[in-house]
Order: structure tokens, then C-alpha cells, then sequence
């Protein structure tokens, strides 16, 4: 099953985590977190690894990444691997790690085999 919204969608994969996939031109918010987890609970209701992948241009801004670092927003969420690709992300994502700090393990990756890769330490 699917849940989608204009600018993302979630599903189960395998039945060992969420897999999101964030559209084009889209600045991920706070909302769009709370509908990313309203759709986890209706599709499992229960914590799982997430893979986030992002287009090219996918952003967000420190508030959000503030409010996503919390676990109580989150809360379906084990760790999260992100497959980012452009220079603006990366940068975001040495602030995410490196001062934000999340309260969950968070890993940001090149491609989905290595993100994937890295989450199955969390697969149960």
C-alpha cells in the first residue's frame, strides 16, 4: 500500500521500513512531517528504519530540521537513511549531524544500495 501526498510518498518495504520518496521542487516542512507520520501509523502504526529519498532539489530549512531531529516528531521512526545528491543538501546535512544532532541514528548517503545497506542493522 501506498500513501501520497503532492509532495511525497510512503510505503512499506518488505515489512521492514518505510521508504519515502520525496517529489520534485518540494521544501519538506513541518505539516509534511506530520502527514509522513499520520501515514506511517495507518499503514503499520508501528517504529521501522526509514529510507528518504530526495530529488535533486528537495530543501528544508533549520526549523524544520530542528523539529524533525526530535524524536516525540518522529515517532515511527528507528533511524533514518537519506540519499541526497546535490551540494545544498550535503551542506544541510553536516548541519543536521553535526550541530542539530537528531536523537535517533541518522546516516545521509549517495545512492539507495548504500543507504539500504547501512538501515538493515535496524531491520528487525
Amino acid at each position: 500500500m501506498v500513501k501520497e501526498t503532492n509532495k511525497f510518498k510512503v510505503s512499506i518495504e518488505n515489512s521492514t521500513y518505510f521508504l519515502v520518496e520525496i517529489k520534485q521542487g518540494v521544501a519538506f516542512e513541518a505539516t509534511d512531517l506530520n502527514q509522513l507520520v499520520e501515514f506511517q501509523n495507518q499503514l503499520l502504526g508501528k517504529k521501522l528504519p526509514v529510507l528518504i529519498i530526495c530529488s535533486p532539489d528537495t530543501i528544508a530549512d533549520t526549523d524544520f530540521l530542528n523539529y524533525m531531529a526530535k524524536n516525540e516528531n518522529s515517532p515511527f521512526s528507528v533511524a533514518d537513511s537519506f540519499v541526497i545528491t546535490s551540494l545544498a543538501q550535503k551542506i544541510l546535512a553536516n548541519v543536521y549531524t553535526k550541530i542539530i544532532k537528531p536523537e535517533r541514528p541518522v546516516k545521509f548517503f549517495n545512492n539507495k544500495d548504500e543507504g539500504l545497506k547501512w538501515l538493515e542493522q535496524f531491520m528487525r
